[in-house]
């Protein structure tokens, strides 16, 4: 079985977010470190494959990772 999790950094809040869903589950987490949430996301997604959709078995995660940072840039005269 394999999910896709996409991982969203917010720079504002200094987060990564997690979400997934299809028609059985949706997860949703966030957590300010990307390796404490990784963690958090193969728990929940253990805990969703058994508990939700009956499934043992391999499990494997497809991650999708968008990190998006800004910055200024002034030209000097």
């Amino acid at each position: 079985m394999e999910f896709t999790v996409k991982f969203t950094w917010y720079d504002d809040e200094k987060i990564w977010l997690a979400t997934s869903s299809c028609d059985k589950f949706a997860l949703t987490l966030d957590h300010g470190s990307f390796d404490a949430l990784l963690e958090r996301v193969k728990i929940a997604m253990g805990d969703i494959a058994e508990n939700e959709l009956g499934y043992s078995g391999e499990i494997k995660i497809k991650l999708e990772i968008e990190r998006i940072v800004s910055m200024n840039v002034e030209v000097s005269a």
